[in-house]
């Protein structure tokens, strides 16, 4: 009777256990999903600044110039509010060439670079677009 007890206290350890460990690999499997989610939103954030500026400079009847459109979005500092999370924002424009070096930069040619931190729940900071590797595009000037 007394080895059957010790087997069966044995066996409740060894299945709480399992269990506590599935929770965990659970929530962990949760913070890697939640925060996939507040990355791509900060992707799709990126590029609606990319859009505006695209259709500013670019549409039938253009609202800025090249030359606004520069100074316009050059080191704009802002945050946005998104789904609760907030969204710190950093826009920066500089000269560049045609592929978007910055070396030999051409007065034609515009890079903007988005970068963004966001807190998570969990109490990490996701960097979406860091100072060395931002989002990035180029923008070219159509001679208005």
């Amino acid at each position: 009777m007394g080895n059957q007890m010790i087997l069966v206290l044995l066996a409740l350890a060894l299945f709480s256990t399992i269990m506590m460990n599935m929770y965990n690999l659970i929530l962990d499997d949760a913070k890697i999903v939640y925060n996939s989610m507040l990355y791509i939103q900060g992707q799709k954030n990126a590029d609606k600044y990319f859009q505006q500026i695209e259709a500013e400079m670019m549409g039938s009847s253009p609202l800025k110039t090249f030359s606004q459109a520069y100074t316009d979005y050059s080191s704009i500092a802002s945050y946005e509010n998104i789904g609760g999370s907030i969204y710190y924002i950093s826009l920066n424009t500089s000269y560049c060439d045609s592929l978007g070096n910055t070396a030999y930069p051409d007065s034609t040619y515009m890079k903007v670079d988005v970068q963004m931190t966001v807190a998570s729940p969990a109490g990490d900071t996701l960097y979406i677009g860091t100072q060395n590797n931002p989002f990035s595009t180029v923008f070219f000037s159509s001679g208005s």
